[in-house]
């Protein structure tokens, strides 16, 4: 086994206890994931969280990865699946420092969805999409401050008088 391009989408819910685990367990892996939001309409808020990208292989041992294939009418079908092993990130988690119970991990584990689907499928089978962040008000610049349209020009001085 190598190293696996997988999709992990985790629920709002459980998006803090999935940033914990990961980045307690493996600080430099493990940090700024499932920064992307995801909802049913761009517009959120986000339900659900996702990131993507190249698993070492010892992660993939406890992670619960499911694959998925469309049928001849086109409904995603779960072809196979593997359990994960909450146990053992339970076990990971609390010897770097975090108190996290068997309980907790194993939810977590049941409520994410790991697949080796490309972000873009996986979003689409799940009937999710990329949450688009609102525009930033305008901002003013204070070098060059807002050109009053209608300005008071006082009479010019004549320097004869």
């Amino acid at each position: 086994m190598s190293d696996a391009l997988l999709t992990l989408i985790v629920t709002d819910a459980d998006v803090a206890l999935a940033r914990d685990l990961a980045a307690t367990i493996d600080p430099v892996g493990g940090a700024n994931m499932w920064i992307t939001p995801l909802a049913a309409t761009d517009a959120g808020p986000a339900t659900h969280w996702v990131s993507s990208g190249f698993v070492p292989e010892g992660w993939q041992a406890v992670l619960p990865i499911k694959t998925y294939a469309q049928d001849a009418d086109g409904a995603w079908v779960l072809v196979s699946e593997t359990a994960g092993d909450p146990v053992a990130l339970t076990q990971l988690a609390n010897d770097a420092g975090l108190t996290v119970t068997e309980a907790e991990v194993t939810a977590l584990c049941a409520a994410s969805d790991v697949t080796t689907q490309d972000p873009w499928t996986a979003f689409d089978r799940l009937g999710l999409v990329l949450v688009t962040p609102p525009e930033p008000p305008p901002v003013e610049d204070p070098v060059d401050p807002p050109v009053d349209p209608d300005p008071v020009v006082p009479d010019p001085v004549d320097p004869d008088e």
